[in-house]
């Protein structure tokens, strides 16, 4: 499934890869930090990892499921790929998981000047 629909959590054009009733996965076409770039996002407000109730965990697991079958749908179990959490503790939420495959470019980790992975 691929479309471009507007997210409410920045109302931009995403290239949809994936949905349910827990979560929305989309391709990092904005901001990619490698050739294979996508992000999964919980449709609940998670507050913090360390800190989560029964029913946030069984998101959280969720997320790394789908995060893990569509990684394997990109090809990328043979060369493996890196997932990430983007958690925003002055706004207390989990924003994000990311999932990038592993690629010969440099890759800048955490995202900013001067990091490298």
């Amino acid at each position: 499934m691929t479309s471009s629909v507007s997210i409410r959590c920045g109302l931009r054009n995403l290239e949809v890869i994936y949905e349910d009733e827990k979560c929305i996965a989309y391709n990092d076409n904005e901001n990619p930090v490698a050739l294979i770039h996508f992000q999964v996002v919980p449709k609940i407000k998670i507050s913090r990892i360390c800190e989560n109730s029964n029913d946030e965990e069984k998101i959280l697991s969720h997320l790394l499921l789908v995060a893990n079958n569509l990684a394997v749908e990109k090809g990328l179990q043979g060369s493996g790929y890196h997932v990430t959490v983007d958690q925003d503790l002055r706004q207390d939420k989990l924003k994000s998981i990311h999932i990038f495959g592993r690629t010969l470019q440099h890759m800048l980790w955490p995202i900013g000047p001067g990091s490298r992975l």
